[in-house]
């Protein structure tokens, strides 16, 4: 059963003669119970935070396809302007030469330059896959840290109960 602020605060002990003080075990109580609370309501931060992150990487890696998409048709165009530049050649010999020699320097300039934005943008990937890796580490790492704490208050708690339940005998 897991335990709410509320819960940890409205938890009453019985009373004995040699028991514990009731006051400090109400503050105590109380103490955890805002604790856990600002605990939670920073879990939940996290995971709002998380789920942002996440849709932003969706999002990046969308926009990814499109521009790979972008690039394969500009591979194809560049292709097929090859093709009727060879074409042409072939129907006008001496001009067609001249022709197409401009057109595959060209052709070139445009391969080269569409190389060098893949080059470019697999490094902004590289780059970004390494941020997103970095921050859903970190959060891993306040989570497990977060998880930790809890799981200490839940061991003392237990503890409280352990201790209590030992005076009655």
């Amino acid at each position: 059963m897991r335990l709410s602020p509320l819960d940890i605060q409205s938890q009453q002990f019985r009373v004995r003669i040699k028991g514990l003080d009731p006051r400090e075990v109400e503050i105590f109580l109380e103490q955890v119970a805002n604790e856990f609370e600002e605990l939670v309501r920073e879990n939940g931060k996290l995971k709002e935070k998380l789920a942002r992150l996440t849709n932003q990487f969706e999002e990046l890696k969308q926009r990814e396809q499109t521009l790979k998409e972008t690039m394969m048709t500009a591979q194809k165009v560049t292709e097929d302007m090859k093709a009727n530049a060879r074409k042409e050649a072939e129907m006008i010999m001496s001009e067609a030469e001249l022709k197409t020699e401009k057109m595959i320097e060209d052709s070139h300039r445009k391969v080269a330059s569409i190389s060098d934005q893949i080059i470019e943008l697999k490094r902004l990937r590289v780059q970004f896959e390494t941020q997103i890796q970095s921050a859903a580490e970190s959060h891993l790492k306040i989570l497990k840290i977060t998880t930790d704490a809890i799981d200490e208050e839940l061991a003392r708690g237990d503890n409280i109960k352990y201790l209590v339940s030992k005076d009655k005998e």
